[in-house]
């Protein structure tokens, strides 16, 4: 029988001796069972649903866990618990993955997708969704502020100045809470829930599109804290910290309360003196100097001090209805001011008046009235463009009579009519309203009046159930409001979502399952939307395949889905094949049950499945002592008669290798002998060297050179001797002679002990003497020069500057006649004068200096060649 490479290995790392091996497996079985064990208890708690993409987590308890820090004090308000309860909807719908749901697409918000929240709903939506929405909207109102003209106000029919209308600037709104938001925040980035984080990464242990870190928000109301909780959806809970504060009058002893509620109020009254100076407040707890106003009634004379009713105290000063008619001091007016305090004041009539015109100013008595002056009025009319051509009158101008040619509002049509009358048409305005879909039909229309469209959108809305009910408008239609109430298939559980989300929507449901069980183990998951998974439980019948009796362990096979390709029955057919599907019953799969088996060489003991528990090789080397007591069986495990015997036996390999001992060390040849116990016969091979000089070539035997016995410092000595060739060394010491020991390794001993002599010189060379080796290793290397010496170098110094001088001359002299050839050969010819040879004395030869030089050259030339042959 085969078995696979990955059982061998198996084979291999559980091979142990024989009774631990036994000890071993009786461990795992009972560590085996122990985990079955505990394995169908977390499958009978376990359930789980075909239908959820996500893992099940325990959100009631996160929630819980959560909602302890939302807890108000005894100042909460409504508005605080409908924060707190906006708040849980976003936690729990960024908990479950696909219960979150995107109001523009109707599309479910994943825990690994790109998100944007509302700064003033929290509400969140998909990045590319709210980018294109944000986009469209301010293309369309750019759009529409380049078709309309530039409005710059008009006057209407009245005659009245009509000033333009304010334009809004570019904006772009929220389609959930409709908040505006300027260009410059369009989102473009995806940031956490408290925008610390940009591009944050899904994590197991937080929540989705959270970073993990403190919030850090300003709470609200502003109290100076900021919200200590991890990064979160919708808005943060009240401030939860403790102040050490006194009641609103500073009466009471401070004590430890919220920040929320640090407000409070004690049960005292306030007891100060109200405004009105004779009652005390009676109110509760409240801030200084902010009393209510006194409610006590009390008698209280008008301003006039002729009527006296009763009245709040806070009111002090009140008018009757009564004019005053107190005569001014002229006696002839009286004052006409309703009921008031303090004295009328002047006649009125006395102080300089006008014309009715007002072009003339004069001071007369009260008595006397101002006639009209005689002038032309020239007061400016309703129309506003001319003036009144009468005399100075008394009253209101009459109406402007002028004719003039006016156009209606529409412009459209002309006529000539009095000033002070308006035009207009019974023509219908033609120009689409704001919604671009209906036209105006009002009446003489100039085109800016033309009124906003009243009628009803009644566009399907993306749910395809409900229409738009919103006024007629332009571009898309705002997202369906409307939620829908979804039941599970048992009816027990109910979830409202929004509308259109029916079909995707994902109820919860901790009921199990009321569907029967196509197999024969119960139903152990959750209430289900669609078909009921496939079991996922042990079969737990015996095997009936292998014929082991074995409890079957694989996974439940009794009811098993199969498709079902099958033509139909018409030929015509659009689709040409339907989808069936049946369920079948599989056989049993091959028993795994672990069986201990035992190789066939007895090396190891290993759990095989049960289907596969024959004895076989487990394809290791035999690995038992031969004979010749160095060698192991090579071959692949085999049957042997005793199972437990490690040496040779009757099947196993003869030993076919030669020595395998080991040789002395530096010794490379190999024993000549068979295998065969220790020790080898003594290496008898010559070996063939140069001595440490390299000139001579010696031979000795291995077993000679290689020993073994004896010391170390005897056996190196005994190999420096055999390497030597007794003659006098041919190295060199550093200073250049010649080592005075016989032939030796390394470097040569004591070359400070070199005492041959060495030749120095001046500077000149002309002088040597001979001094010892240790003298010139220690620096002295030259002589000084004599008098003679000094003297040659004079004369040579002068030699060679008179040398230089004549060369110089001779090179001016070379440039004369260069410049005079030049000026020949270019300028005017001049009258050419007679030239005068002179003619130069022979240059004699200077042979004494000549000697002198000859002589220094050879005496160096000898110095340098005795030298050498010194040194040979």
């Amino acid at each position: 029988m085969s078995i696979s490479p990955a059982k061998n290995e198996k084979m291999k790392s559980n091979s142990k001796p024989n009774k631990p091996k036994l000890n071993g497996v009786n461990r795992f079985e009972e560590i085996h069972a122990k985990n079955i064990a505990a394995a169908k208890k977390l499958v009978e708690k376990y359930s789980s649903s075909s239908d959820e993409d996500d893992e099940e987590i325990n959100e009631n308890k996160i929630l819980d866990t959560l909602y302890k820090h939302y807890k108000l004090g005894t100042g909460s308000t409504d508005i605080t618990t409908a924060l707190q309860q906006k708040t849980a909807t976003f936690l729990e719908n960024a908990l479950h993955s696909g219960s979150a749901t995107c109001v523009i697409c109707i599309g479910s918000v994943r825990r690994s997708d790109s998100i944007w929240t509302c700064k003033h709903c929290f509400c969140f939506f998909h990045l590319n969704c709210i980018r294109r929405w944000a986009n469209d909207s301010i293309a369309q109102m750019k759009a529409k502020c380049e078709q309309t003209s530039i409005d710059q106000g008009y006057y209407n029919h009245l005659g009245q100045f009509v000033p333009p209308k304010r334009k809004r600037p570019l904006h772009w709104s929220c389609p959930q809470c409709r908040k505006d938001y300027t260009i410059e925040e369009r989102p473009t980035t995806y940031e956490c829930f408290c925008g610390k984080e940009a591009n944050p990464r899904p994590a197991p242990f937080l929540l989705p599109h959270s970073c993990g870190e403190i919030c850090g928000k300003s709470l609200k109301p502003a109290c100076g804290h900021t919200c200590m909780l991890l990064c979160h959806p919708g808005p943060c809970p009240p401030c939860s910290q403790y102040a050490n504060t006194s009641c609103l009058c500073g009466q009471s002893e401070k004590r430890s309360i919220r920040c929320i509620d640090k407000e409070w109020k004690c049960d005292r009254k306030c007891n100060q003196l109200l405004t009105c100076g004779q009652h005390k407040c009676k109110a509760s707890c409240h801030k200084p100097n902010q009393c209510p106003p006194c409610t006590n009634t009390s008698l209280q004379p008008c301003e006039c001090g002729n009527e006296t009713i009763k009245r709040n105290c806070s009111e002090l000063r009140w008018n009757c209805k009564k004019v005053c008619g107190l005569k001014f001091s002229c006696s002839t007016h009286t004052c006409k001011r309703v009921c008031h305090s303090g004295p009328c004041g002047d006649c009125p009539l006395s102080l300089p008046r006008s014309c009715p015109c007002g072009k003339t100013q004069k001071v007369v008595p009260c008595t006397e009235v101002i006639d009209p002056c005689g002038d032309t009025c020239q007061k400016l009319l309703s129309c506003g463009v001319h003036t009144c051509t009468q005399r100075c009158h008394r009253g209101e101008c009459n109406l402007c009579l002028i004719i003039t040619k006016k156009k209606c509002r529409c412009g459209i049509h002309e006529k000539e009519l009095p000033c002070w009358k308006s035009f207009t048409c019974e023509t219908k305005c033609k120009r689409m309203r704001d919604c671009g879909k209906h036209t105006c039909n009002k009446k003489c229309c100039d085109g800016r009046m033309c009124q906003p469209c009243d009628k009803v959108c009644g566009k399907p809305l993306t749910c395809q159930k409900h229409k738009c009910q919103s006024v007629c408008h332009e571009g898309p239609c705002y997202p369906c409001n409307q939620q829908s109430q979804v039941n599970c298939r048992c009816g027990k559980t109910s979830k409202r979502v929004p509308c259109g989300r029916e079909r995707t929507a994902r109820v919860m449901c901790m009921e199990l399952c009321r569907i029967p069980s196509k197999c024969h183990h119960p139903i152990k998951h959750r209430c289900h939307k669609s078909e009921c998974p496939p079991c996922n439980q042990k079969c737990g019948l015996p095997n009936n395949t292998t014929g082991c009796q074995h409890i079957c362990e694989a996974k439940c096979h009794v009811a098993v889905k199969f498709n079902e390709q099958t033509k139909t029955n018409g030929s015509a057919s659009v689709w040409g094949q339907n989808k069936k599907f049946e369920f079948k019953t599989l056989p049993h799969p091959a028993c795994e049950q672990p069986v201990t088996v035992t190789c066939i060489g007895g090396h190891e003991i290993a759990e095989w499945p049960c289907w596969n528990s024959k004895p076989t090789s487990c394809q290791r080397k035999c690995n038992r002592s031969l004979r010749c007591g160095n060698h192991k069986c090579v071959l692949v495990c085999h049957s042997v008669p005793d199972l437990k015997d490690m040496k040779e036996q009757i099947g196993c390999a003869s030993c076919q290798e030669g020595c395998i001992i080991q040789r002395p060390p530096g010794c490379e040849h190999a024993c000549s002998r068979p295998c065969h116990p220790p020790p080898c016969n003594p290496c008898d091979k010559m070996i063939k060297t140069k001595c440490y000089c390299g000139l001579t070539q010696l031979i000795y035997k291995c077993s000679e050179y290689y020993k073994v016995e004896g010391t170390e410092e005897e056996i190196a000595m005994t190999q420096a001797r055999l390497k030597s060739c007794g003659n006098r060394c041919l190295k060199t010491f550093p200073c250049g002679h010649r080592c005075h020991t016989t032939c030796h390794p390394g470097k040569c001993p004591n070359p400070e002990m070199c005492r041959k002599k060495v030749r120095i010189f001046c500077e000149c060379k002309r002088i040597k003497v001979e001094v010892s080796c240790d003298k010139h290793r220690a620096g002295q290397t030259t002589i000084p020069c004599d008098v003679f010496c000094i003297e040659t170098q004079k004369k040579l110094a002068e030699q060679l500057g008179r040398e230089q001088e004549k060369l110089r001359q001779q090179e001016e002299a070379k440039n004369r006649a260069e410049v005079e050839q030049f000026e020949k050969k270019f300028n005017k010819r001049k009258y050419k004068e007679r030239k005068v040879l002179n003619e130069k004395a022979s240059r004699q030869i200077n042979w004494k200096l000549f000697g002198i030089y000859g002589g220094i050259i050879l005496a160096i030339v000898i110095a340098i060649a005795v030298a050498f042959y010194a040194d040979s």
